[in-house]
């Protein structure tokens, strides 16, 4: 039988997927190496040619969500057709992770990976924060707002609003959490000085 060759990329991402399905069905001390590479239909070795341990899967697979979401906040802070209110909202609030990125977060919020999960959040957030201020600047600049600080102010959005509405730290009620959200529209506005059109 002929070896299949695959892009290191395609593979790599492969362990990764296989990987963190395990780990959210199984749980991660559950999970061997032994078992991914099963699952797969790969020799052992594969792994280790891209990952040194289990937990260099759990840290790639988080990067690899970061830069996804990251690609998003970038397209969306130079859309030109919304204001800056609706890149605010559509970047904290109404970001909808893809199937592989919820993998990771569902994993994340497993009360086993609390240590994890903050630095997941903390790493997150310190990334978004300059796009966010920027998004701010760009509404003071147009008019929208008229916030002193823009910078301070996007931090205080972006944190309070990731830690509000985490379904890893509070477990809101789809009923409550779509409350809490339709009110960070208006909590957006006040807090940056806006002028009221929204």
């Amino acid at each position: 039988m002929p070896r299949i060759s695959k892009d290191p990329e395609v593979r790599k991402n492969e362990i990764l997927d296989v990987a963190m399905e395990l780990f959210k069905v199984n749980g991660f001390e559950r999970t061997s190496v032994s078992d991914i590479v099963k699952k797969m239909g790969v020799a052992q070795g594969t792994f280790y040619y891209y990952f040194k341990s289990k937990e260099e899967v759990v840290n790639a697979a988080c990067e690899r969500t970061l830069f996804s979401r990251l690609a998003d906040v970038q397209s969306t802070t130079k859309n030109t057709s919304l204001t800056a209110l609706e890149k605010l909202y559509k970047i904290i609030v109404d970001a909808i992770p893809t199937p592989q990125e919820q993998t990771v977060l569902d994993y994340l919020h497993d009360a086993s990976n609390i240590t994890l999960h903050q630095k997941w959040k903390v790493a997150e957030l310190t990334a978004l924060i300059p796009y966010v201020a920027e998004i701010v600047r760009q509404g003071v600049h147009a008019g929208e707002f008229t916030v002193k600080h823009p910078e301070e102010a996007a931090e205080f959005l972006l944190v309070g609003t990731a830690f509000w509405l985490d379904n890893g730290v509070f477990k809101w009620s789809e009923e409550e959490l779509t409350i809490k959200r339709a009110a960070v529209r208006s909590i957006f506005e006040r807090l940056l000085g806006g002028n009221g059109i929204y």
